[in-house]
């Protein structure tokens, strides 16, 4: 075996990847200067920061040099093992010893490899590369939950990139990436959340620049090495995992707020550029970075609308243990219009952990200038229990401006409004909708709930009803008081007897699952329409865990193979051997769409599908479960 370079090239200190080491050399700070430098042993785990680095062609020395890999050779990474950023690497004159919490450190010589050649896949790249040591194979199969191999590229890796003409590690597509402090600023500024470089896996980070100076690099010197600027970098949803926890963010960022202000016509997400390096040499923190080359920076539409703050302006106890927060604009925001019916994306801060729901609006549209959430208590609702305990008068929290696709639309003539516990908020703001613009024509309120301390509402839609004798409020509870009069028990075919011309009504249903699985039962089997019947749903259509799982056929470009109604498309496919066009993995870029040719799927709303075309059968691999059989076309 050939002496190994990246195995004996100095380094002077070696840290975490977030944690900056500076040089000691003075630089002119009107220069942009290079702040740190992070190497990657391992594809996909934790970064290390250097205060100097030997760079090679096919990258920094140390970065990328290892790769968890299937039996087969094909690459494993966090984007579908987040996990593995746990691991931590610390690097030693003739090996490296990894880590990882509650298990026991696996030391690794170069001397004791087996480096028998392997295949390896790197995207479409495919080549040789070599085994390491069975002691290493088990400990990622027991982090990952399957039996997996690590792979080593080698003195030299032998993956050449005909783009660039050069030999390549087991890095993505290219040696090397660069993103600026000022640019990771730009983006923290318009996100809801604070996001850190370790996020981004860079190799290279500047300081001394404008947002987004690197875009404009397209040769520059650092120490003794020559860079060529070679693309921006395609972002995915690797980026939205905490490098400290391993577990993907709720809201999908920092992708999410970069697809707003940083994707082309394509929908691909870029923050950083990739470099090649023209030559061998050193470079160390603090070295001032030459501009050498410029060119035209690339441009990207800005379609961001920026969160909402809001602040909690009052809380009206409606029913025992609901409340509705009104909330109002704390910058002097315009509240975006909305529907009745339709819910707010928000996030509150939770022990130190972002965490996001959507509530529907209780408020009405015709009531501009403030909007109402009503929250129920309920046993274990992490969100609503700490909003009822935490978010007072003069409190703050983010949100995004309202949407769903469940909403009043057109409909104002015989409605029948049907919920349940907390699902009166969408029906209450469609009547107050209704109301204030004197469309209160024919329509049934049947509301359910527990007693009649938990009706909500109650002197409101008395009023309502008074007014509008064309309104029709029904309560229904399931656990009356002894002096109740009214309808009791949980719904059933004969509720439905007080409620006239049900067939001619277009529907309206919200509420816990099994009450809405109950009631779309009962009405169809009482002759609704279905295409009258409209049933909120919260949250991504992300497997239908309601329905039993259930084996069924998938064909992706006439390659069958068994699959389930569970899990997505996308991850199926791979599961199977099959490879399917994919960057972001989150519904943002396009990259993975197809044309259902045949059979059901559930797809989610997301970005990447444009208007009109779910309607053509496109669908998105990465976030589609098939209901049924199916059969798709690339």
């Amino acid at each position: 075996m050939k002496n190994n370079k990246s195995r004996t090239v100095a380094v002077s200190k070696s840290t975490s990847a977030g944690s900056p080491v500076h040089s000691q050399q003075t630089t002119n700070p009107q220069h942009p200067v290079l702040t740190q430098i992070n190497v990657f042993p391992v594809k996909s785990i934790g970064g290390l920061s250097q205060s100097q680095a030997w760079v090679e062609k096919q990258g920094l020395c140390f970065d990328r040099r290892f790769m968890v890999a299937k039996i087969d050779g094909s690459m494993l990474t966090a984007r579908k093992y987040p996990e593995l950023v746990k691991v931590t690497a610390t690097l030693q004159p003739h090996g490296l010893t990894l880590s990882f919490p509650n298990m026991l450190p696996l030391v690794l010589k170069y001397a004791d490899f087996t480096m028998n050649e392997a295949n390896a896949q790197v995207w479409n790249d495919s080549f040789s590369a070599y085994t390491t040591l069975s002691k290493a194979d088990a400990w990622f199969s027991q982090i990952t939950g399957e039996q997996v191999r690590l792979l080593y590229t080698g003195d030299q890796s032998n993956r050449v990139r005909p783009k660039i003409q050069q030999n390549v590690s087991f890095a993505d597509g290219y040696p090397l990436l660069v993103i600026s402090e000022a640019s990771l600023d730009a983006l923290n500024t318009r996100s809801s959340q604070h996001h850190t470089m370790d996020q981004f896996r860079t190799n290279l980070v500047v300081g001394g620049t404008e947002a987004f100076a690197e875009d404009s690099w397209k040769r520059i010197r650092i120490g003794e090495v020559e860079f060529e600027s070679v693309k921006p970098c395609a972002r995915c949803i690797l980026t939205t995992v905490d490098p400290k926890t391993g577990h993907f963010n709720e809201l999908k960022e920092p992708l999410a707020t970069l697809s707003s202000f940083r994707s082309d016509s394509t929908g691909d997400v870029y923050f950083g550029q990739n470099l090649v390096a023209l030559n061998e040499g050193v470079i160390k923190a603090g070295d001032t970075i030459e501009i050498l080359e410029s060119k035209a920076k690339e441009r990207y539409p800005d379609n961001s609308s920026l969160n909402l703050t809001l602040t909690c302006v009052e809380r009206e106890d409606i029913a025992r243990d609901f409340c509705t927060f009104w909330l109002e604009p704390t910058k002097q925001q315009t509240l975006p219009a909305y529907q009745p019916g339709q819910h707010l994306p928000l996030q509150v801060e939770i022990n130190g952990e972002y965490v996001a729901r959507r509530y529907t609006l209780s408020s009405s549209p015709s009531r501009p200038g403030r909007y109402g959430i009503s929250v129920k208590r309920i046993d274990n609702g992490r969100v609503s229990n700490w909003l009822h305990d935490n978010l007072q008068i003069g409190d703050t929290l983010v949100a995004e401006k309202p949407d769903g696709t469940f909403h009043l639309g057109l409909h104002t003539d015989k409605l029948l409004l049907l919920s349940a516990g907390s699902g009166i908020a969408p029906m209450i703001s469609m009547l107050r909708y209704l109301a204030d613009h004197d469309k209160v024509h024919d329509v049934i309120f049947h509301h359910q709930c527990r007693c009649q301390a938990d009706i909500p509402y109650r002197d409101e839609l008395a009023d309502l009803a008074a007014k509008y004798p064309q309104l029709k409020v029904i309560f229904v509870l399931s656990q009356p008081d002894a002096d109740w009069d009214g309808l009791s028990g949980r719904l059933t075919e004969n509720h439905l007897k007080y409620i006239p011309a049900i067939t001619e009504r277009q529907v309206f249903v919200c509420g816990p699952d099994a009450f809405m699985s109950e009631a779309k039962a009962l009405l169809l089997r009482a002759g609704v329409a279905e295409t009258n019947y409209h049933q909120e749903a919260f949250g991504p259509a992300r497997g239908n865990t309601e329905q039993a799982a259930q084996d069924v056929t998938i064909s992706v470009d006439g390659n069958l193979f068994r699959g389930n109604n569970q899990g997505t498309l996308l991850e199926q496919a791979e599961d199977a051997g099959l490879s399917i066009a994919n960057s972001c993995r989150t519904g943002f870029c396009g990259a993975c769409k197809v044309t259902l040719e045949s059979g059901e799927v559930e797809q989610p709303d997301v970005p990447a599908l444009l208007p009109g075309e779910k309607e053509d059968g496109k669908v998105l691999a990465c976030c589609c479960i098939p209901k049924t059989d199916v059969e798709f076309r690339s």
